[in-house]
């Protein structure tokens, strides 16, 4: 795998992932060395073994949520580590690092923000791929603009995308809210398809999750 350029930071957020996150952190400093982890507020060994591979570990004293965690590390990237892009990633080994360097051609042709979509297919829950679907398709209905895979966790942004974007959301809500201002937004945007890998845990949102954003819609419409 090619390095990545210094100037893009790779930043983790996670919440008791001491079981995956190791493994995952080996393979990612094959690429790059520019990762910053947000600990939110982990009761396992989470921020532990992110140091042990003398990984920087941000920590939230308590669980504030996806969201929350998602800001504190774009914050340290772009204000003290001087990033012109991030890249997030999932802490828990679902995110190929080989996929890294797709994120990476896309910021260099100019995109704005790159997001990454996965194979919807059998692995997929059937309720959890309707709920995926729909908040799609109602996204594209109000903004004339078709996200696919909402619920992605796999992005990249550069500083000026970050500042456009910047949420208010603090939990898993977060994605959802990512795509209203991306798709309300002029910013260049851009898709790469993702390998995901499966470790038997409930990925994504259903029909019942995609309702209870729907709530939240209005208040991001005039934001």
């Amino acid at each position: 795998m090619t390095p990545l350029p210094r100037s893009i930071v790779i930043v983790i957020p996670a919440y008791n992932e001491a079981r995956y996150i190791g493994k995952f952190l080996d393979e990612l400093l094959l690429v790059t060395h520019n990762v910053v982890v947000v600990d939110d507020g982990s009761r396992d060994r989470t921020c532990e073994i992110t140091k042990s591979r003398r990984v920087k570990c941000l920590s939230h004293m308590v669980n504030l949520g996806k969201g929350a965690a998602l800001k504190t590390g774009c914050d340290y990237a772009f204000k003290h580590l001087e990033a012109e892009a991030v890249i997030i990633m999932d802490g828990d080994g679902q995110h190929d690092p080989s996929d890294l360097s797709a994120f990476v051609r896309e910021l260099k042709k100019g995109a704005e923000i790159v997001h990454g979509v996965r194979t919807m297919n059998t692995h997929m829950p059937l309720n959890r791929l309707l709920g995926n679907k729909l908040m799609s398709i109602i996204i594209n209905v109000l903004f004339h603009r078709y996200i696919a895979d909402i619920p992605s966790g796999f992005k990249a942004m550069t500083k000026k995308a970050y500042q456009a974007l910047r949420w208010h959301s603090s939990g898993y809500e977060v994605e959802t809210e990512i795509a209203v201002r991306i798709a309300k937004s002029r910013l260049e945007y851009t898709e790469v398809p993702i390998s995901t890998i499966y470790h038997g845990k409930d990925y994504g949102f259903n029909l019942l999750d995609a309702w209870r954003i729907l709530i939240k819609l209005p208040y991001w419409l005039w934001r």
